[in-house]
């Protein structure tokens, strides 16, 4: 039948919580003490590659920032010095920020399905005939275009 145990067995609530007074101890520790080593490295590596995106992302929006016109749409009236024509905006536009870092004022703009690269604005043919000279060194194809 039933035979005495030798030992006894632990509380699992203290007196005091029948008696109304228990009062709970909370650790107050620090979001990383309380996580793992490993854990912290994967934190650290998907803070990484979120800081990556969003700065490619505002580079990328930087680059969009270039004066694209539409079709059909001119700057103004006058004449410009055609660079080159690209398929997608995407190549015309980092040849865009070449010439504008080599102190061109690019503008690019769309005509049918090419996006055409011009630099400069000029009233008449032969105030762009000295840069048309210094640009044929580097594009062979470049011309005097009206706008």
């Amino acid at each position: 039948m039933a035979e005495k145990q030798d030992y006894s067995q632990g509380e699992f609530f203290s007196s005091s919580l029948e008696s109304g007074q228990f009062k709970g101890h909370i650790a107050k520790s620090s979001f990383f003490t309380r996580i793992r080593g490993y854990e912290k490295t994967m934190l650290l590596i998907m803070l990484l590659v979120l800081t990556s995106i969003i700065a490619f992302s505002l580079g990328v929006e930087k680059g969009k920032r270039l004066a694209f016109f539409p079709e059909g749409v001119s700057a103004s009236s006058g004449y410009t010095i055609q660079v080159s024509a690209f398929r997608s905006r995407e190549q015309a536009g980092r040849e865009a920020l070449i010439l504008a870092k080599k102190g061109f004022s690019p503008l690019a703009f769309a005509k049918g399905d090419y996006v055409i690269l011009c630099v400069g604005r000029f009233p008449n043919q032969k105030s762009a005939q000295p840069l048309l000279n210094q640009l044929q060194k580097t594009y062979a194809g470049c011309r005097i275009r009206r706008l």
